[in-house]
């Protein structure tokens, strides 16, 4: 999901942005050993006996069935999915079939919840999570997404969650087309290494997360 610019910052033209976050990226992949940099984006965070497992929009392919088996290992958890502002197959992955996908996964719709609040990237449905679960008793989230995206995923919940009383998991999905240990061997994983870095850089920015 894509990020949005704070209000009143100064736009600079956006060759010079995308030189700017290039050249910060750069820097910090300087400064960590190049075959880490993949399997340091990978975080995971157990947590036992969760009441509601959330599912982040987009990479439905692979996050969708991943949180229908922890749904099923944990039969009392709800399942909650973010929804985008604005749709697109970038950002929720055949995203008005989900709760029917969850449904031949075995996840009868009653058990399912799209979080009224739409958000535009992490921090906005780490945001829409908080609200939901703050008019409700659950207190034992379980974020399921994809691996290169856990280490921002997570420590935005942090962040959101700060003050909460609300126990926090991460899960990394497991069957992923990703290669952490290799990420510099295919397009794909050269792609997302570089883009997940410069989000930590600018959520670091924005959100001092």
């Amino acid at each position: 999901m894509k990020s949005i610019g704070v209000p009143g910052r100064i736009r600079m033209p956006r060759r010079r942005r995308s030189l700017g976050w290039i050249a910060l990226v750069a820097v910090l992949l300087a400064l960590w050993p190049l075959s880490h940099a993949g399997s340091a984006l990978v975080v995971a965070h157990d947590l036992s006996d969760p009441d509601a497992i959330l599912m982040l929009a987009s990479h439905e392919w692979e996050r969708l069935p991943a949180a229908a088996a922890l749904a099923r290992l944990h039969p009392r958890a709800l399942v909650l999915l973010t929804v985008p502002v604005s749709v697109s197959e970038r950002n929720c992955h055949l995203c008005h079939q989900r709760v029917a996908w969850l449904n031949a996964e075995g996840i009868p719709s009653t058990r399912v919840v799209l979080l009224p609040r739409k958000a535009r990237n992490t921090f906005e449905e780490a945001q829409a999570a908080r609200e939901y679960l703050a008019g409700t008793s659950l207190s034992r989230l379980l974020v399921v997404t994809s691996p290169y995206h856990t280490r921002r995923a997570s420590s935005t919940f942090e962040h959101v969650f700060a003050g909460a009383s609300v126990a926090l998991g991460t899960s990394p999905v497991r069957a992923s087309q990703g290669n952490p240990q290799r990420w510099w061997s295919s397009a794909y994983d050269r792609y997302y290494v570089r883009y997940e870095w410069a989000a930590l850089l600018k959520y670091r920015l924005i959100y001092g997360i």
